[in-house]
């Protein structure tokens, strides 16, 4: 039997295999010809962006809302086809993990595309479960802990108790926003237009929302929206605290009404455990801290808190073993 788990969400996708571990991290898009023929997934499909032309078109399957069936049927097949997951006379048994944003319709396609592709048994639950798990928090105890998880298109916080999720929110913050709020403020305030790798290359390497001192400054380049012509600035550290400040001061608000909104007896398991967080826009610069500052409850960070689903699917895999 082969067991296959996928991190499927808008902004990546990632292969896993019981026995191999990742076998694939890249970004969720698939580039196609005009008669919907594959040219690209993946990176390769990424980079393609902004290249569109009537004959090639570059989809990013998962948004906040919807799901392209159609362009995730056949990044799947492409992903299935390479690693040659489905065999003749051996079952495979997948078991994905979603973003909260898709319905459960949108799940039941991609379940069903799944096993039209060949699939014998699809599972799917939604991301939080799998980065509670992930995180290795005993979920059985009857003393409540509280895990959240924001990733490129969601933002989940929920309440666990004897092995049932016994509060759920989804929130205002999410890594997708962080994006747009840059790319705004770089064309408003400073004329300039920048590609999707540009924006994610600033994110990584400046994303932070505590001033400092003595910031980081890296130098990018963009298309001036006045000459049209190739622009060369320097950005802060400094200045990404600051425009990212009002959203943190969002989540932290958020986080405050969710936790009101439970019963006082979990309030106080939350003060005291603390909130576990995971996903990759956690990781932006001095974000746990500035959190528990502003919420005054302990916030930790996963060891690994990209990739903390993941680690909560092998352990389901292996369990399912």
């Amino acid at each position: 039997m082969i067991q296959i788990g996928i991190d499927l969400g808008a902004n990546s996708i990632r292969l896993i295999s019981l026995n191999d571990g990742i076998i694939f991290d890249e970004p969720c898009m698939i580039a196609l010809d005009e008669h919907n023929h594959v040219l690209a997934i993946g990176r390769e499909a990424f980079e393609m962006k902004g290249l569109e032309s009537n004959s090639v078109r570059v989809v990013s399957p998962i948004s906040n809302t919807r799901v392209d069936i159609a362009a995730l049927t056949l990044l799947l097949e492409q992903l299935c086809d390479q690693f040659k997951i489905f065999r003749f006379f051996t079952k495979t048994t997948v078991l994905f993990s979603y973003p909260t944003s898709l319905s459960n319709e949108g799940c039941e396609q991609i379940k069903n595309a799944l096993l039209g592709l060949g699939a014998s048994k699809v599972y799917y639950d939604r991301e939080i479960w799998f980065a509670a798990i992930g995180s290795r928090l005993d979920l059985s105890l009857p003393v409540a802990s509280c895990v959240m998880n924001i990733g490129y298109s969601n933002c989940d916080i929920a309440i666990f108790q004897e092995g049932d999720i016994k509060q759920y929110s989804r929130g205002p913050f999410a890594g997708i926003q962080i994006g747009q709020l840059i790319r705004n403020w770089l064309k408003k305030s400073h004329n300039i237009t920048v590609t999707e790798a540009t924006l994610e290359d600033i994110v990584r390497t400046l994303g932070t929302v505590i001033q400092e001192t003595d910031p980081l400054h890296v130098t990018i380049q963009g298309s001036n929206t006045q000459t049209h012509t190739l622009t060369t600035m320097t950005l802060s550290g400094n200045e990404i605290a600051f425009l990212l400040a009002p959203l943190v001061n969002d989540l932290a608000q958020w986080i405050l009404g969710f936790l009101a909104s439970v019963p006082i007896e979990t309030q106080k398991d939350i003060l005291l455990r603390g909130i576990v967080c995971s996903g990759g826009s956690m990781t932006l610069t001095g974000l746990p801290k500035k959190l528990q500052e502003l919420i005054g409850c302990p916030v930790y960070l996963t060891d690994h808190p990209l990739y903390t689903i993941t680690s909560g699917l092998e352990i389901v895999l292996d369990q399912m073993d």
